[in-house]
């Protein structure tokens, strides 16, 4: 299969890596380094257990298109994602799949811009990758990939699943991925701010009082909007698996620390803000995700 993947950050040429052994993959990127790096040297991946290999990858940069792609993957941060497709449309064809492996949500509204409801999937993953360098990543935690359909175009997720499947790598199609979607984000709405506002590790929620209580207050909101929104989910025990994951992850650092040390902007409005969004729609108050909006915005502002 002909694959697009728009962003050769560190996720991006992780699934480009895996997926290049049997299928031709494209990465696309806006930064001219990190086109020219990977096609210099390819992209090297260095797994937990300190072994590297080199797969070669052509690079391009975003705008500069060729078509007649069957999946396009969409690995940069949501922020960009509007402008990602934007600029590199042309990938984007009549019959062209179209996966978001993002964090956040509110995805699925912007890809509806460029491609129809039936060829869209959305999708979660449980690898860890960092970037070393441009082009160059390291492979910190393997696990599986879900994939669905939105509208329940069931055989869509399939072939997809199916191909990753047939490339090595773990893979599922799955009917609920809004619910996935809403797990992944209770994570990501306690864990990055409370600890990126705070420069924090990640084992703080774990440990320290006010941290959980806050942690608390943003599920307890979320449960109530994820309710209304069709997924229902009980507090305590998402609450639970948070600090379960707080304490197993207690030395890292959250992406949006690593973001705002680096004075990059953050994807909270596709975090928090979501349920903020949310919790308009659907007329349910979300006072405690707002100030956290309001929080990392004014941290952004000050960078």
């Amino acid at each position: 299969m002909k694959i697009a993947i728009l962003g050769a950050g560190a996720m991006g040429c992780l699934y480009a890596a895996m997926l290049s052994g049997r299928n031709a993959v494209t990465l696309y990127d806006a930064v001219p380094a990190v086109v020219d790096a990977i096609n210099g040297h390819g992209v090297i991946c260095r797994e937990a257990d300190g072994t590297e290999r080199t797969c070669r990858i052509p690079a391009r940069l975003a705008g500069d298109c060729d078509g007649g792609y069957d999946l396009v993957i969409l690995f940069v941060k949501d922020l960009f994602s509007r402008s990602a497709l934007e600029t590199n449309r042309a990938v984007i064809g009549p019959d062209t799949l179209l996966l978001s492996l993002q964090n956040g949500m509110g995805n699925e509204e912007i890809m509806r811009e460029f491609a129809e409801p039936a060829r869209i999937l959305l999708g979660t993953t449980k690898h860890n990758c960092v970037t070393l360098a441009p082009g160059h990543i390291y492979h910190s935690g393997a696990g599986i990939t879900h994939i669905g359909s939105p509208v329940e175009n069931r055989a869509a997720a399939e072939t997809v699943a199916a191909l990753f499947r047939d490339a090595g790598v773990d893979a599922d199609e799955c009917d609920s991925v809004r619910h996935l979607l809403w797990e992944k984000l209770f994570v990501n709405m306690t864990i990055n701010p409370l600890t990126a506002l705070l420069d924090a590790p990640i084992g703080a929620l774990a440990t320290d009082p006010e941290l959980r209580a806050y942690a608390r207050a943003l599920i307890d909101e979320a449960v109530r909007v994820a309710a209304a929104d069709g997924e229902p989910f009980n507090a305590e025990t998402v609450f639970s698996g948070l600090t379960e994951t707080a304490a197993r992850l207690s030395t890292g650092k959250a992406s949006m620390c690593q973001d705002l040390e680096e004075k990059r902007r953050t994807e909270i409005d596709f975090i928090n803000g979501a349920v903020v969004r949310l919790g308009t729609r659907y007329g349910i108050p979300t006072p405690y995700h707002s100030a956290i909006l309001h929080l990392i915005h004014a941290k952004e502002n000050l960078m």
